[in-house]
């Protein structure tokens, strides 16, 4: 009788752990996720921003406007943002403390960390917009994500850590041209690089290359304004 109901009662439990991971149709999920991203933007922009001045190539051409290198500082954090709500817009992942941290007694910044518990997955991404560090901050990333992945294991134990950088500007690597080497290098170190796609594969989120190319250029009109 017991193994009877453990045969009827399994496969529902089964099913039931699929339904909290099945792909996210590109709808009102979607819809609703950038939706919060613009209104996410239009707080950043009603802040303060540096400005042009007196002495700068930009000033003496286009007079005093919003600095150009200030804004993409701040819409950096937009990648953080948009990937917290798409996690927490799918049940079958759970978003973890991300931010500053102490792992291995150091003060650390953990840009995004998640789980699946069904697959005991840890995830940990490092976040770049732009994927051409400076020389010199590619092994202090590298030598980062080993620290943090090593206190991840002693943390879960049971659980698998996938890791790597997740360069959020960019859908697909097929269109790269720039930052191939710096790619190259991070493998090289262990550490792979994952692009939107590769993301959206992960969490089960369906958002296609055109309509998420389509919203940042929404984005960036916003900016200009």
């Amino acid at each position: 009788m017991l193994l009877y109901i453990r045969m009827k009662v399994y496969p529902i439990i089964s099913a039931l752990f699929r339904m909290a991971t099945i792909q996210i149709e590109n709808s009102e999920c979607i819809h609703l996720i950038k939706t919060r991203g613009l209104q996410w933007v239009d707080n950043i922009l009603q802040g303060e921003c540096t400005h042009t001045k007196p002495g700068s190539i930009s000033y003496l051409l286009y007079g005093e406007k919003p600095s150009e290198q200030s804004i993409n500082i701040k819409m950096g954090r937009l990648g953080e943002f948009l990937s917290k709500e798409i996690i927490k817009a799918n049940p079958g992942f759970e978003l973890l403390t991300c931010g500053v941290q102490k792992i291995n007694e150091k003060r650390k910044d953990v840009d995004l960390i998640f789980k699946n518990n069904l697959t005991k997955t840890i995830y940990y991404r490092e976040l770049k917009g732009n994927i051409e560090l400076d020389t010199e901050k590619l092994p202090a990333t590298i030598n980062k994500c080993n620290e943090i992945v090593s206190s991840l294991k002693d943390t879960y134990p049971d659980y698998t850590i996938d890791f790597g950088v997740f360069n959020w500007s960019v859908y697909n690597r097929k269109i790269l041209t720039a930052g191939l080497t710096h790619i190259k290098t991070f493998e090289a170190g262990g550490v792979k690089i994952d692009h939107m796609c590769d993301f959206l594969e992960i969490v089960n989120v369906d958002w296609n290359e055109k309509d998420f190319y389509e919203y940042f250029r929404e984005i960036g009109d916003r900016v200009k304004l």
